[in-house]
């Protein structure tokens, strides 16, 4: 279903012309969070996850974030980059695909407990079809965690994430799950503390229920 009809057009277009994989498998990309935000988002994590949860960590990469002492027996992780998923030693499956040139998931209706996306929602260029997908693999009850920070790609992030700020970009988060059939929301922002040197970047997260 078609949940984007008073966006404008070109929203989710981006600056680049070259593909997803040729992109990021001949590119060196730059981590998006920094050592304070990378506990930040484990913090998360941990005060939601249970190890028998099955769990989809959507766009992945090489490191799905999550804490090390929560040891998950399901843990599937989607990537377009298949050398990302060999070196993610957290995943207990691992598939191969490209969401958004094929949104549709190989995974049964109603299987996954929770769907990650850490600093990815603003490289979604078919959202709408995207979360209709997470929504239909979500158990009754499932969570959407999606998190971010003000670090982007300028050359693969939607146009519209980059005209945003970060708190409408929370708001642009919201509209698009409520719009996909999702409820319970719990959005928040962690500061770091002033003193820090290995933590610089906010983090931001909005999380919502089946």
């Amino acid at each position: 279903m078609n949940h984007l009809k008073d966006f404008h057009p070109r929203s989710f277009d981006i600056a680049s012309n070259e593909s997803d994989l040729q992109y990021y498998t001949t590119h060196s990309v730059p981590p998006m969070l920094d050592q304070g935000g990378y506990k930040a988002i484990e913090a998360l994590y941990h005060t939601l996850i249970q190890e028998s949860d099955t769990i989809l960590d959507l766009m992945c990469g090489a490191n799905s974030h999550m804490p090390s002492d929560l040891s998950c027996q399901n843990f599937i992780g989607i990537d377009l980059n298949p050398q990302a998923l060999k070196e993610n030693t957290a995943l207990t499956r691992k598939i191969t695909q490209d969401i958004n040139e094929k949104t549709e998931f190989s995974l049964k209706d109603s299987s996954v407990d929770y769907i990650c996306l850490c600093c990815v929602f603003e490289y979604l260029r078919k959202p709408s079809e995207t979360l209709d997908e997470c929504l239909r693999i979500l158990k009754p009850g499932g969570r959407i965690i999606v998190s971010f920070t003000s670090r982007f790609l300028p050359l693969r992030a939607t146009a519209l994430w980059q005209a945003l700020d970060n708190a409408d970009r929370q708001g642009l988060v919201k509209v698009l799950l409520t719009r996909a059939g999702f409820t319970d929301f719990d959005q928040g922002e962690v500061h770091p503390p002033e003193d820090q040197t290995v933590w610089k970047d906010p983090i931001y997260s909005v999380v919502a229920r089946k």
